[in-house]
């Protein structure tokens, strides 16, 4: 028998594991930073993928794979990668795809963050890229090139809710040999870009999927080869996401299914009632029959049109009456969360655009963007109404 430990080694030394003959119904949270290995064939055999495991949790660990193997199932992808964000995710496509300078296809009303990841940070690596609109395929083919390496577009854009043809780009990226991206934060499970032609398929978990404003992560899905170069990208330039946010967002997942269709549906009834107010110069949700891309909604979502209302009520004075007088609906510059709130593109999202840039989007500073949650749709309207019948 061994001789007792000192009690400072007793400290210092990691507690043994707990013999159980049951597992946990609930993934259980890894924290490790690193993993012990058995030896140097062990490590061998682990970083050449000839064993399952982890050597250092920013090249992977296990919230992170269930995480990526559970949305990659939802998204229908061979493999996914979870970046510490939406942003991290997208880099982490981009810098895989990108060499030697290369061009990028953006359609036009993309995240603001997205478009300055491109035209301002990549450009500074020889990076070019040019605009199209994304409803319209035949002004895709207009903009490639020789050189464009990446197709990035939204399944629904931010703030104005036109709807990608999906299938239309993916036909002409697959004649081209150009690979597509799409951010698909704001509608999961209306649709599978993947399933309609896009070869890449993000998420900013924080939004929808994680659901409730507590997490900070992305997702990038695809084939096994284009998701190991990425995740290969992402951990040697920090992407990676952490261990309690993976488990924090598996944890939110497991309602989407009952959050986005009752989301969904609120967001309906309100842009309906919204259309009729005196204080609403414009409702844009892909809903409502007037909205320019109904028909291709109808055909390619199925189980409601998004969870997303924006509105334009005039100006930056009229959309401050309107924050300033919500009760219940918080300014808080995100979406996807379970309850409802608002955000301010000229002052948050797209901030760091100019006014000609807004105007080529149809952003004004009167352009309010509502992210509807699970309430009562009456109670909803009732705080949206008063905020609006304050307007002059």
């Amino acid at each position: 028998m061994s001789e007792p430990l000192h009690p400072e080694t007793s400290c210092a030394r990691p507690a043994e594991p707990v013999r159980s003959a049951s597992a946990p119904l609930v993934p259980p949270l890894v924290l490790s930073a690193v993993y012990e290995v058995g030896g140097l064939d062990d490590v061998d055999a682990l970083y050449d993928r000839k064993a399952a495991g982890f050597v250092y949790a920013r090249d992977g660990h296990p919230n992170a794979a269930q995480l990526a193997a559970k949305v990659a199932g939802i998204e229908g992808a061979e493999a996914g990668f979870i970046g510490a964000s939406g942003m991290a995710a997208e880099s982490a496509a981009l810098l895989s795809l990108l060499d030697g300078g290369g061009h990028v296809a953006l359609s036009g009303g993309l995240y603001g963050k997205t478009v300055t990841l491109v035209a301002k940070e990549l450009s500074r690596f020889g990076v070019s890229h040019s605009t199209f609109d994304a409803t319209r395929p035949d002004d895709l083919r207009r903009v490639l090139n020789g050189s464009t390496r990446a197709v990035f577009v939204e399944t629904l854009s931010n703030p104005l809710l036109r709807v990608a043809d999906i299938p239309g780009l993916a036909e002409v990226c697959r004649t081209t040999g150009v690979p597509l991206i799409v951010d698909h934060t704001f509608a999961p499970l209306l649709c599978r870009p993947i399933a309609l032609g896009a070869d890449l398929v993000v998420h900013s978990l924080t939004k929808y999927i994680a659901g409730h404003s507590d997490v900070t992560l992305g997702f990038l899905g695809g084939t096994t080869e284009r998701i190991e170069r990425a995740a290969s990208v992402g951990s040697t330039f920090g992407l990676s996401g952490n261990p309690f946010d993976c488990w924090l967002a598996l944890r939110g997942l497991a309602t989407l299914g009952l959050r986005m269709p009752r989301s969904c549906a609120n967001a309906l009834a309100l842009a309906d009632r919204m259309t009729g107010h005196r204080a609403v110069r414009a409702v844009h949700y892909p809903g409502l029959p007037r909205h320019p891309d109904h028909a291709r909604a109808v055909r390619m979502l199925s189980g409601g049109f998004g969870a997303i209302v924006t509105i334009d009520v005039g100006g930056r004075k009229e959309a401050e009456v309107f924050i300033k007088s919500l009760e219940h609906i918080p300014y808080a510059p995100s979406l996807g969360d379970v309850s409802t709130t608002l955000s301010h593109p000229a002052t948050t999202s797209h901030r760091f655009q100019t006014s000609a840039q807004w105007a080529s989007q149809g952003i004004t500073p009167g352009t309010v963007r509502l992210s509807i949650g699970v309430e009562h749709p009456d109670d909803l309207w009732e705080d949206v109404r008063r905020a609006l019948d304050a307007l002059p």
